[in-house]
């Protein structure tokens, strides 16, 4: 157990000999004598409580075999390098919820991709898609066919990240435009999206309030719509979790509330990372010190994912691929980039399973 030493500091070691109290045999012994004995005696109390420290800490870790188990036996589930994966289980476990954050995509992430017939859901872009088609046909085709056009483009294995990004902002702000000119109202697209289909995959909510709970942050960093994912939240839960905290394209609304703006800097699927993200930002303080990540996302935009934070701990990227099983090539991408891929998971099964052995050992 000598390797295990490292878990103490100086500080610490000596507390553990603070203990120790004089023996009668310094009146029998030289002062040599006595202190190669004196001496001895605290490297035994030392190693014994560095043995004792150890012994705690894979007591803890204890939980990291059972998951994995899980996770090799899921014919839906790829873990390309588990002991990478296990290794990072370790630090977390140990680190506990206290230095723990969430930063989750929330379209096709923490929401479905495809009902139980199959049929695919809506995104927060396409809340206007469903509802303005239904409205105002000419509008509504409008962002249909800005979905046709560059979806495409998004996921296409042709085209470098670099050369997909000058469509996607031409898309993100084409369809931010559509929505400012029509000046829809907050009441207006809150009730949108209570009868859009967007669905929480399942166990969504149940995640959501345990990190609540223990008072883990989580970051919704999301290329979508960010009022739709707060007006989603607020009629599912009734109302946001305090621990929660949205990084997105949020509408401005004028003072009659309609909309009239969005805010800046336009975040799309390919710029998900601490470059959009004010450094006033409020949440800061809430994720100082959150040095262990579990990342969530559905997208190659979504490995990027960070908050501006500095950090030395292990980031644990967990993918949901929605795409096709034939698309081989593409599989193989999520495998390279994401330590744990999901396939066609409308669950947050395996998300909930990191968090709850992160709490069972504190």
């Amino acid at each position: 157990m000598g390797h295990c030493f490292s878990v103490f500091s100086s500080k610490e070691t000596i507390n553990c000999t603070e203990t120790l109290t004089d023996t009668p045999l310094s009146a029998t012994l030289d002062q040599s004598q006595f202190s190669m004995f004196k001496a001895a005696e605290i490297v035994n109390a030392a190693a014994a409580c560095a043995e004792a420290e150890c012994i705690e800490q894979l007591k803890k870790t204890d939980v990291v075999p059972l998951l994995m188990n899980y996770l090799l036996g899921e014919e839906q589930i790829l873990v390309a390098d588990p002991t990478a994966v296990a290794a990072k289980l370790r630090k977390m476990v140990v680190g506990g919820a206290g230095k723990t954050v969430v930063i989750s995509d929330f379209d096709y992430t923490l929401s479905r991709f495809a009902n139980e017939q199959g049929e695919r859901l809506s995104t927060t872009h396409g809340v206007f898609d469903d509802n303005v088609m239904r409205l105002k046909p000419e509008l509504g085709q409008k962002f249909v066919d800005l979905k046709n056009k560059y979806y495409p483009i998004e996921f296409s294995p042709n085209l470098t990240m670099e050369e997909k990004i000058p469509h996607m902002e031409k898309w993100w702000g084409t369809s931010h435009s559509l929505i400012v000119n029509e000046k829809f109202s907050k009441n207006t697209i809150e009730d949108f999206v209570r009868q859009s289909r967007i669905v929480f995959k399942d166990g969504a909510e149940d995640f959501i309030e345990a990190l609540d709970a223990h008072n883990i942050p989580l970051v919704i960093f999301s290329a979508g719509i960010g009022n739709i994912i707060e007006y989603f939240l607020q009629q599912k839960l009734g109302a946001i979790p305090r621990n929660t905290h949205f990084i997105s394209n949020m509408i401005l609304f004028d003072e009659d509330d309609n909309a009239c703006a969005f805010s800046e800097p336009l975040i799309h699927t390919f710029c998900k990372n601490s470059s959009v993200i004010q450094k006033e930002t409020s949440f800061f303080h809430d994720i100082a010190g959150r040095v262990n990540v579990i990342l969530l996302g559905d997208s190659m935009g979504d490995i990027h994912m960070d908050v501006g934070v500095e950090r030395d701990g292990p980031t644990l990227k967990v993918g949901y691929y929605n795409g096709s099983l034939d698309d081989t090539a593409a599989l193989q991408h999520y495998e390279e980039v994401y330590d744990i891929v999901l396939i066609h998971d409308p669950t947050l099964n395996v998300a909930q399973k990191i968090v709850d052995i992160i709490n069972s050992s504190h």
